[in-house]
């Protein structure tokens, strides 16, 4: 348990690709705390009171790549989506979510 301890210094090590919009980021990296290898994030103002939002989670770092990619073209459109949805698994989110 908490292996994301182990994750707070290495993020450049960790990265995939991460977009830095006018006032959102999307963010792509491996993580040791989750069900899959690799997941996207997402940061605005718009949902979950700016927090972090994980929308996907991958298999390999290829398909983390073309995540990240169709992460941001869905978040530099016009029109955002409505919600965005959390699909975390990390040991953190299920010890948060306990609590509720």
């Amino acid at each position: 348990m908490f292996n994301f301890m182990s994750m707070a210094d290495n993020y450049e090590d960790r990265k995939i690709d991460r977009f830095n919009g006018e006032d959102f980021t999307v963010d792509t990296c491996s993580v040791n705390d989750s069900d899959q290898p690799y997941e996207t994030g997402i940061q605005h103002p718009k949902y979950n009171d700016n927090a972090w939002v994980i929308v996907e989670m991958y298999e390999t770092k290829n398909k983390a790549k073309k995540g990240h990619d169709k992460w941001v073209k869905i978040m530099t459109k016009n029109i955002l989506p409505k919600e965005l949805k959390d699909v975390s698994t990390s040991e953190i989110a299920k010890l948060l979510n306990s609590f509720e």
